[in-house]
């Protein structure tokens, strides 16, 4: 009995490692897919940034001209 316990411990032990080597590739794919993900949502947020604040300096800008031509 303890022999087929041993074999089949050792038996469930390369398993695991078969199933563990098998889902690696997919675990790999779904990391790159959300770093990619979290790249592309850095690059929108900062592009947003960048274009807001434009607008907001040529708005104060333009109110700054506005409030110096009525003195």
């Amino acid at each position: 009995m303890e022999i087929l316990d041993k074999k089949s411990n050792r038996m469930s032990r390369a398993n695991s490692g078969v199933s563990e080597r098998s889902e690696f590739p997919d675990l790999q794919q779904i990391l790159d897919f959300l770093s990619l993900r979290n790249l592309l949502s850095n690059e929108l947020f900062f592009t947003f940034y960048l274009f807001a604040t434009a607008h907001f300096i040529k708005c104060v800008r333009t109110l700054v001209t506005l409030a110096l031509v009525r003195c």
